[in-house]
């Protein structure tokens, strides 16, 4: 049964670049599970009543800023049963503290048992044209009693209208054993969309959205070694110059980092494309990008963040240390700022979620501009 490193209740912190961050601690964003934005009053009770509503089954887990509008997505990944919203949307020019979770992109969305809705949103990605897509793995109470309620799909937003522009059913694709992760989307010289899911039953899965085609890149069973069945699959998409984008993956238990070059997996040409990146002293954590070159990460357990430029071999003495510590938290995702183009990490106590010593709330967790610089401050 496979789940990632999750991320609880969340505390925002926007810092902006010319200011010192932590003179913005007037714009902390507060939520757990208690913050769920129903429509009214009664129908939250009738959600309470038939136990459909369990604030201390919630933990944010991905996220995902879309600058131009100053709102922030929350994956709210179904893991156990209680669940209301599994893709949120907080609003970040609220001067309350107090934010709450929004359903997005509006509460039909999020009916589980419901085919044409989300059953369990696993990741998000937010491509360059400013369309948003949602992987759905189509399985519920996965840290529970995993349930599938249907076929595991990619549903695609267009972010200046927040309709719907494009959802792929992955049934045909996928393997009985499959465990899609993750995605990224990236586009071909003539525009056309293409996505990449991780699949951690050893494949890059590729959809040439403009052209109806989808296809499977098989991994070397090398690159797997020494991983158990519910291991995670990590996927990147690192930018360069010349179209020449790169996509950067590694079992969390992997020895090595490897990379392939999207034109390679565009044209069909896999595994013969991958390249080796660099050998692991320690099992790392691949949390996100800075929206260019630059990987995010951190060492399993661990919670300073580092910056490696892809540009140079992976190797610790090309990391450098952007983050210091969290006591008691750990960051599971790294992602840009949008408009201003800062790294935010969403980080949690991802420990007592899953031991269930979270409280009625949910877990505990905050989304905050990466800054050395006022750690003593801003805690």
């Amino acid at each position: 049964m496979w789940f990632r490193i999750l991320s609880g209740s969340l505390l925002a912190a926007i810092c902006l670049a010319e200011i010192k961050p932590c003179e913005y601690m007037d714009r902390i964003y507060r939520i757990n599970g208690n913050s769920i934005d129903f429509p009214c009053e009664s129908t939250k009770n009738i959600f309470i009543t038939t136990e459909r509503y369990k604030p201390c089954s919630i933990i944010p887990m991905r996220f995902q800023i879309d600058g131009d509008n100053e709102r922030c997505f929350v994956v709210l990944t179904r893991l156990r049963s209680g669940n209301p919203v599994t893709l949120g949307v907080i609003d970040l020019t609220r001067p309350s503290c107090y934010a709450h979770i929004k359903p997005y992109p509006c509460w039909s969305y999020q009916e589980e048992g419901n085919c044409n809705a989300f059953q369990s949103v696993v990741d998000i990605f937010i491509d360059v044209k400013k369309k948003m897509w949602a992987l759905d793995s189509g399985i519920c109470n996965s840290l529970e009693q995993p349930i599938k309620r249907c076929t595991a799909k990619v549903i695609a937003f267009d972010l200046e209208t927040d309709k719907t522009v494009k959802t792929v059913d992955l049934s045909d694709i996928l393997k009985p054993h499959s465990r899609p992760q993750y995605l990224v989307t990236d586009y071909s010289p003539n525009g056309f969309p293409y996505v990449y899911i991780s699949d951690a039953e050893g494949a890059i899965i590729v959809l040439d959205i403009h052209h109806n085609k989808m296809y499977r890149v098989v991994l070397p069973r090398a690159i797997s070694a020494g991983c158990g069945e519910s291991d995670v699959l990590y996927l990147l998409l690192v930018r360069r110059p010349k179209n020449q984008n790169m996509v950067i993956f590694s079992y969390l238990c992997g020895n090595k980092v490897y990379g392939i070059k999207s034109e390679f997996l565009r044209t069909g040409r896999g595994s013969s494309a991958i390249v080796e990146l660099g050998s692991k002293t320690k099992h790392s954590v691949l949390l996100g990008t800075d929206g260019s070159n630059g990987v995010i990460l951190r060492y399993r357990s661990e919670s300073e963040l580092y910056k490696w430029n892809t540009d140079q071999p992976y190797k610790e003495c090309n990391f450098e240390l952007v983050q210091l510590a969290e006591e008691c938290r750990l960051s599971t995702h790294v992602a840009p700022g949008g408009k201003d183009a800062l790294m935010y990490s969403l980080s949690s106590n991802v420990a007592d979620y899953l031991n269930h010593t979270c409280g009625a709330g949910g877990a505990s967790a905050r989304l905050k501009y990466i800054s050395k610089e006022c750690e003593d401050d801003c805690y």
